[in-house]
């Protein structure tokens, strides 16, 4: 660990990732509840959250032309961190909705997603990459910073995943008792998430970029190869992550016949927990580009084993210890990957446009949220999956299978192919000892 990173640095960014970490875990549980609880149709479902992610590309943009040319006493990227309350407060909303029609509840649930996703998760996703670099005496910390605080934020992941899954099984039976959860959880951990922004100051400070045009973040963003590159690979990687996490209740609701297992499954996170702890050591000697093919070739393999027996409880243990390293280490230091590609768009166009390049990354963040979360309900639409039946269709069954291993797997192949071309890695060092010359 790096002496020059402070503690109070080390200590204090996490806690709105830990935040967010455990929204996240709620988050996924937003198609079972507007088809099982809410009563709208898969499809409309899918419909709608991919309307709503469309509508986050020019949400993104406009954050991160908004950031570029942010100004204030506490900074540049600092006083976007205080729209995770608002975050917060359209979850507890969702996962409050009352009784409605099924026009009014697709409005509604609309409504919600959109406000979450659209608004106060891009305000902080894209200043996000920019606050930790303004924040940083050295960007080099990044990866040091990263693993702490994201070794902190799996602890809390690890432990929602299996408290979440056993409160619905109890309380979660009745719309009621989703609001009771999403109260009780929602509320403290907005306040943890403030916490980044009480302690955290930016300490460094570039020129603003007081006339930049849209055509100018797009030209910028056009000469960033890596950048580019990069958001691709988020785009395959978020499709993929969420594309399981959305079926995974499915699973083991009609595949494995307990809902409640996902406590159990939850476990496996510990796999991502050691590569993380392992990461700035490894780093050091191979490249985390290198530590992220690795992972990916892991997760391949473990998405596919689920397929020799899919009702095996021992069987699917294995299989989600190795396929959450698939794309969960890629999420986990995208931010490192953000910064770097700054520093590259500094180098080669002299010009610091930092909440373009990260607005970028948030744009294919959303991307691959969109088309991952849609697809489920499209697709189980397609074959007839319906919500108020106690058993599905084999067809409904075989959708469900396919969708939490074979699609996975493929996506998890053709990142591994666009890795091959992310060789920023070895020219980081010259680059930043030119920056400092400069």
């Amino acid at each position: 660990m790096s002496k020059n990173v402070s503690k109070q640095l080390l200590l204090a960014w996490p806690t709105q990732t830990m935040s967010f970490a455990v929204a996240s875990v709620i988050l996924g549980y937003a198609t079972f509840y507007a088809t099982d609880y809410m009563g709208i149709n898969p499809g409309l479902v899918g419909i709608l959250f991919m309307v709503s992610k469309i509508f986050d590309g020019f949400t993104d943009i406009v954050a991160g032309f908004l950031i570029d040319k942010t100004h204030t006493k506490m900074g540049k990227a600092r006083p976007y961190a205080l729209a995770s309350l608002g975050y917060w407060l359209s979850i507890i909303l969702l996962f409050s909705a009352p009784e409605m029609s099924n026009h009014a509840g697709a409005i509604y649930l609309f409504v919600c997603y959109t406000m979450i996703n659209s608004v106060f998760l891009t305000l902080t996703q894209c200043s996000e990459s920019v606050y930790l670099a303004n924040a940083m005496d050295d960007t080099s910390q990044s990866v040091t910073i990263l693993a702490v605080g994201n070794l902190i934020s799996l602890v809390f992941t690890l432990a929602a995943s299996i408290i979440i899954p056993q409160l619905i099984k109890t309380i979660g039976t009745t719309r009621e008792g989703w609001r009771i959860i999403v109260l009780a959880i929602g509320v403290p951990f907005a306040i943890v998430g403030l916490i980044r922004f009480l302690v955290v100051k930016e300490v460094r400070e570039y020129a603003n970029i007081d006339t930049v045009r849209i055509r100018d973040m797009v030209s910028l963003l056009a000469k960033n190869k890596y950048i580019l590159l990069f958001s691709l690979i988020i785009v395959l990687a978020n499709v993929g992550y969420y594309l399981v996490a959305t079926v995974g209740t499915y699973y083991y609701q009609y595949i494995m016949g307990d809902i409640g297992l996902q406590s159990i499954m939850a476990l496996t996170l510990v796999s991502v927990i050691v590569v993380i702890a392992l990461a700035p050591k490894l780093e050091r000697k191979y490249g985390l580009t290198n530590i992220i093919r690795v992972c990916t070739v892991l997760g391949l393999i473990g998405y596919l084993i689920r397929l020799i027996s899919v009702e095996s409880v021992p069987l699917l243990f294995v299989s989600n210890l190795l396929s959450y390293l698939g794309f969960f280490p890629m999420f986990s230091f995208a931010n490192k990957f953000v910064i770097d590609c700054m520093d590259y768009g500094e180098w080669k166009n002299r010009i610091r446009s930092e909440g373009t390049i990260s607005c970028a990354q948030s744009v294919a963040t959303k991307l691959g949220t969109a088309i991952g979360t849609a697809l489920v309900g499209i697709l189980m639409a397609a074959v007839g999956y319906d919500g108020t039946l106690q058993a599905q269709s084999v067809e409904a069954n075989n959708m469900i299978i396919s969708l939490n291993s074979i699609v996975p797997a493929v996506l998890c192949g053709i990142q591994l192919f666009l890795l091959k071309y992310y060789d920023l890695d070895g020219l980081l060092p010259r680059i930043r000892n030119e920056l400092r010359l400069r």
